[in-house]
């Protein structure tokens, strides 16, 4: 039976080892602190077996990934990435405590940038749109990080280009084009995103980013294109045009650009208003100059 002591000890070198890559080390530490006839933890002294995991994939150490992966109690879950945890939270020290979400490994390793990692979880049998919980496939979350060498790679592995965030509900080609990374839209877009009904356009429109919204253009979206959530048949499902957004947000650099790409200001969205329309309810005096002035 160890002491707390060496319980204490061998659970940092655990996740020192885990860090540094040394697998020779988790090696020989591993099936004491998770023997195969033990499904948990033994002691609240012992990281949950996901914290060893995260660790590895946090800190781009792939071999030593595969060899947790490859455990006893990861194997037998069909979900290896994450396995059982049923200590009670009250119970771990604060630095474990992200052990009780589910997906922490799979997260760790995307944020890791290390493609390694990743492909080490694929190996295991995640899905390359995995769902991730309160976030969505990998896919997404790269786009979010704009890390333009994991969005590259999972495209490779063939991953969703039309997938949906989580939140909110738009298009990855969406959500691309509020950030800054250009090659991460065009590397979507060369992977077959959709523009019709991505609401990439307004996407862009809504938070005034330009160069995103002349890539849309240049690679044929329709400026005049008339955005819906495609979440419900009511008439206020219709949003507008990418004109429409960027007067809801008074984007006035982008309305005026718009304008010059060719933007009508006569269509009107599902609730019967034009842009125009939109200005005046919301008193947004400048967006109202902006399009009098292209009349």
């Amino acid at each position: 039976m160890l002491t707390e002591t060496s319980l204490r000890t061998l659970s940092t070198r655990l996740l020192a080892a885990c860090k540094q890559g040394s697998l020779s080390t988790v090696r020989s530490i591993v099936p004491t602190l998770y023997p195969a006839s033990s499904p948990l933890s033994p002691s609240a002294l012992i990281p949950p077996l996901k914290i060893a995991l995260a660790t590895a994939a946090h800190h781009g150490q792939a071999d030593v990934l595969r060899y947790l992966l490859a455990s006893p109690q990861c194997s037998a879950s069909h979900t290896p990435w994450s396995p059982p945890f049923q200590n009670p939270a009250s119970s771990l020290p604060e630095e474990w405590e992200m052990a009780t979400y589910p997906d922490l490994v799979v997260i760790r390793a995307i944020s890791s940038s290390s493609t390694s990692v990743v492909q080490a979880l694929l190996d295991a049998g995640m899905p390359v749109d995995y769902n991730i919980e309160k976030i969505g496939a990998p896919l997404g979350h790269a786009i979010t990080l704009q890390n333009l060498e994991m969005v590259k790679f999972l495209l490779e592995k063939g991953a969703d280009v039309n997938g949906i965030l989580w939140i909110p509900p738009w298009s990855f080609l969406a959500h691309a084009a509020t950030l800054p990374s250009i090659d991460i839209l065009n590397a979507l877009l060369d992977h077959g995103a959709k523009l019709p009904g991505s609401i990439a356009l307004r996407a862009a429109a809504q938070v005034g980013n330009i160069k995103m919204a002349e890539v849309l253009l240049e690679r044929g979206m329709d400026v005049n294109e008339l955005d819906r959530w495609n979440m419900t048949d009511r008439p206020d499902d219709f949003i507008g045009t990418p004109l429409h957004g960027a007067v809801v947000d008074e984007q006035g650099d982008m309305v005026r650009f718009l304008l010059l790409r060719g933007a009508r200001m006569d269509i009107k969205d599902g609730e019967g208003k034009t842009a125009r329309d939109i200005a005046e309810t919301g008193e947004r005096v400048e967006m109202m100059k902006i399009l009098d002035e292209a009349k």
